[in-house]
């Protein structure tokens, strides 16, 4: 099949077409969100015009602050702003519009091809994982997931997979859209049918939105409280996710910070006959403990929680090696 449905193959054609993307919430995942910034930073560096290298910087920072304040939980963007933006601010103090332009442009075409490649890494290893039969429960969308799935399919192993809905956006539709066209059977549930369901699988798949310095993950709202199951129901439970959603700032005890969204996506007018005393709360992502988590399916392989920080470390030295 085309793998134009993986969230980080989007074509945008404007730093606008990708903030409407990303504010109608048409990015769907952590590398989606990398890559939708570094587009945004490389059209910034390709189609603008500027007096100086200074005011391209100055350009680059404002799209990179508005994407962080729509997505605060994605370390992807932050990360793709410490190597496009932060870095060449540091090296090319002084240099011209045309030399940054290069380098910003050079650095953006970069990191979407390390994160394509490494979406495609993940699916190897984790196709692994897949035995001949399974029932492998899984929640919200993420396309280090599709690409183990797809991975698996190729290798001709038949799979079934029991998907949660993931409210209040449900974005697990578009998972049940590409395992249909995969071919494998799906079992579509609520979200409060977990704890039933997750005992009729042999393990549980998520993606990641951000990991923190000590194997802790952050993904859609449910998450944390699948792997808890999990733990009771002695079902291991894995993460699918590229080493870029690693937030370095973690390492100095910043707290990732869980994006909260509009009310309107959890209730609608008329749903109760006053709102007053009535606070409505739509937070977006929770926290998954590293205890909870048997494995991190990462481009260079499956690693348990703790070591994905030296991983991580490995990654940063030889990006920026490359980049140099």
């Amino acid at each position: 099949m085309s793998r134009g449905d993986r969230a980080v193959d989007i074509e945008y054609e404007s730093v606008e077409h990708v903030m409407e993307e990303v504010k109608a919430m048409k990015v769907r995942g952590g590398s989606a969100f990398g890559c939708a910034a570094a587009s945004a930073f490389l059209l910034v560096a390709r189609k603008g015009s500027y007096s100086s290298g200074a005011a391209l910087i100055e350009a680059l920072e404002e799209v990179a602050n508005a994407l962080m304040r729509e997505k605060p939980t994605m370390a992807t963007i932050y990360n793709a702003r410490r190597l496009m933006v932060d870095s060449v601010k540091r090296s090319m103090s002084g240099a011209d519009a045309e030399a940054v332009a290069r380098e910003v442009i050079r650095r953006a075409e970069a990191f979407i091809r390390h994160s394509r490649e490494a979406v495609d890494r993940i699916g190897s290893f984790g196709a692994n994982l897949v035995g001949d039969g399974d029932t492998i429960m899984m929640h919200s969308f993420s396309g280090s997931i599709m690409s183990v799935f797809r991975a698996a399919r190729d290798a001709g192993k038949r799979f079934r997979v029991i998907c949660t809905e993931s409210r209040p956006l449900r974005e697990s539709r578009y998972a049940v859209n590409v395992l249909t066209e995969l071919g494998v059977p799906v079992i579509f549930i609520t979200d409060a049918s977990m704890w039933e369901f997750v005992r009729k699988a042999d393990w549980v798949l998520v993606g990641a939105d951000t990991i923190a310095y000590d194997g802790s993950v952050a993904n859609k709202m449910g998450t944390a409280l699948l792997a808890r199951l999990c733990a009771l129901a002695e079902v291991p439970f894995f993460v699918a996710s590229e080493i870029a959603k690693l937030d370095p700032r973690t390492r100095d005890g910043r707290r990732i910070d869980l994006e909260m969204r509009p009310v309107e996506e959890v209730v609608s007018p008329g749903d109760f006959r006053s709102m007053n005393g009535v606070a409505v709360v739509n937070q977006f992502f929770d926290i998954t403990p590293a205890r909870d988590i048997r494995g991190i399916i990462t481009e260079r392989g499956v690693v348990p929680p703790n070591l994905i920080a030296v991983l991580w470390h490995e990654f940063e030295e030889e990006l920026t090696a490359g980049l140099a």
